[in-house]
């Protein structure tokens, strides 16, 4: 795997998670400056992830792209308006985590399974 599709899916997300921030700032989109910079972000970061997918298989990028995202905005939540945060809450960002992890080691078994067979039968 090339490091360009990673640093596009990188980017993706950190543009999702500021976009889904400015969401919160927007208060209902009764602050405009707040509600253009999500329209904003949201769009770099779905072009992003567009790019990233033409090298990425889609269940992983977007496993990666939606785990990280909520990971990150539920940190945010917690950090800056005082989400409430309990054990059940720290499973479930375990349990993301974990996902992740799962979702892309398997996703690299799987590719390097399909490049070892067609080295065998080229």
């Amino acid at each position: 795997m090339k490091s360009a599709p990673i640093i596009q899916l990188s980017f993706a997300i950190v543009s999702e998670v500021f976009g889904t921030t400015f969401m919160k700032m927007s208060d209902g989109f009764t602050h405009p400056v707040f509600g253009l910079a999500t329209a904003a972000c949201y769009i770099i970061s779905f072009a992003l992830l567009t790019l990233a997918l033409k090298h990425l298989s889609l269940g992983m990028a977007y496993g990666i792209w939606g785990g990280v995202g909520t990971l990150l905005t539920t940190l945010i939540g917690i950090v800056v308006w005082d989400d409430p945060f309990s054990v059940i809450v720290g499973i479930g960002m375990i349990a993301v985590v974990a996902g992740i992890a799962l979702l892309s080691k398997g996703t690299q078994e799987a590719e390097e399974a399909a490049a070892e067979a067609a080295e065998a039968t080229a």
